[in-house]
């Protein structure tokens, strides 16, 4: 509304810039007198024209801003319009997401699970942690709330769910996981075939992803999680009043973050497209059958080839390497291995930027984690640019400065010109 105010005052510059130069060249050669000029006149008609159409702009603009908001206070009005009249739906929604924390009902409840959490990870070592979904959990103040498990442990627990999680080709499997370790999952992604509550598969998928912990609530998923030999029950938090619970918390076995391959991956073909490659690996993730192998974009010559995921095939056993030392930070992850040459699978959402040293790689692999191959028994892999990505920030910062540039120069001329 404001452009098109300002469109309708700025109209017929031209015409204006004309009779202003008109007025100007009139002014230098007319003699001067105690009476108006000429030139004055002419230049006072298009001033008075853009004046007018300023106040009639703001008028308009003033009216329409009325017209939007007097009838939300007439409750009559209003409720024949049906509008809201319990209140700003801006301010609601500000006043509960940034009265804090502390100020929800269910504070106590998440305090504790949140206390807890930082105590098991000083004893039991840092890692990721997956928890049963409820949108109850807005008690917290959010569903997602569970997200701050870095911040509350000081970055030592990783949240497997993320506030971004929109950005990661991961992101599907883990909402296929949370259906299976949820009563009520919010399963928000369409288009996948959700399997439903089985925390005996949910464990193995978390194992397949380096998950160190796993927090469920409902009776139903806890008698599951207890008879699960691949979890073990270290913490059970206070009872809360409902809608609050007792989160039972479980160490996951054999999930290391970093591990030997049993058998080399398949190179399968026509999987570099995202549709494809989600495709094929939404039928792995829900086969167990498939998953003693993994499926690759692309590998060594050495690799198997197979023509889809359904049909790829288990090569010799692998020699079995022993990974050591495992140091991971934000942005980098390094360790030690006891033989090279053999493939070593690392449980993080592989994209192209990650940069491998003392190893060839890293390549994609199912769901989308990354392989590498050690030619040294000390391997990093650092999450850098790429010539690409140098590329495109440089045209930026040369668009940027001449987008600057045209604008102050813009700028210069038009004051000299006044």
């Amino acid at each position: 509304v404001g452009f098109v105010a300002w469109r309708f005052v700025e109209r017929h510059p031209r015409e204006r810039g004309e009779l202003h130069g008109a007025a100007v060249d009139e002014f230098d050669q007319v003699v001067e007198t105690d009476g108006p000029r000429e030139g004055d006149r002419e230049l006072d008609a298009p001033l008075a024209r853009r004046t007018l159409r300023r106040q009639r702009a703001s008028v308009f603009v003033a009216l329409l801003g009325l017209i939007s908001v007097v009838p939300g206070l007439i409750v009559p009005l209003a409720n024949r319009l049906h509008l809201s009249t319990s209140g700003n739906q801006v301010t609601s929604w500000s006043q509960w997401n940034y009265s804090g924390y502390q100020a929800k009902a269910g504070w106590p409840e998440y305090h504790n699970l949140m206390d807890t959490m930082n105590r098991l990870a000083r004893h039991y070592g840092c890692g990721r942690a997956m928890w049963e979904y409820s949108a109850d959990q807005n008690r917290f103040g959010t569903p997602e709330a569970l997200m701050l498990l870095p911040y509350w442990t000081h970055n030592c627990v990783g949240s497997m769910e993320g506030l971004f999680f929109e950005s990661s080709a991961t992101t599907p499997y883990h909402f296929l996981d949370q259906s299976q370790l949820s009563v009520a999952p919010s399963d928000p992604q369409v288009g996948l075939r959700y399997p439903g509550l089985d925390v005996a598969a949910g464990v193995r998928h978390l194992q397949m992803l380096g998950v160190r912990y796993f927090l469920a609530f409902s009776p139903s998923v806890v008698r599951q999680a207890n008879a699960d030999s691949a979890l073990r029950a270290i913490a059970t938090t206070r009872k809360y009043p409902s809608p609050g619970v007792a989160w039972h918390i479980y160490l996951i076995r054999h999930s290391a973050l970093v591990e030997g391959l049993a058998y080399l991956p398949n190179v399968v073909a026509n999987l570099s497209a995202r549709v494809a490659w989600l495709d094929a690996n939404e039928t792995w993730w829900l086969n167990p059958r498939l998953q003693a192998v993994y499926g690759a974009d692309n590998g060594p010559a050495n690799w198997p080839r197979a023509s889809s995921i359904s049909t790829m095939t288990r090569s010799t056993p692998l020699a079995p390497v022993r990974v050591s030392n495992v140091i991971q930070s934000s942005q980098s992850i390094s360790f030690h291995v006891s033989r090279v040459g053999v493939p070593v699978l690392v449980k993080i959402s592989y994209f192209p930027r990650w940069q491998a040293r003392g190893a060839s790689g890293p390549y994609r692999v199912s769901p989308n984690l990354m392989v590498v191959v050690p030619t040294s028994p000390h391997v990093t892999l650092v999450y850098g640019s790429t010539p690409a990505l140098t590329l495109g920030n440089l045209v930026t910062d040369v668009t940027v400065f001449v987008g600057m540039l045209y604008a102050t120069v813009g700028l210069w001329r038009r004051k000299n010109r006044t």
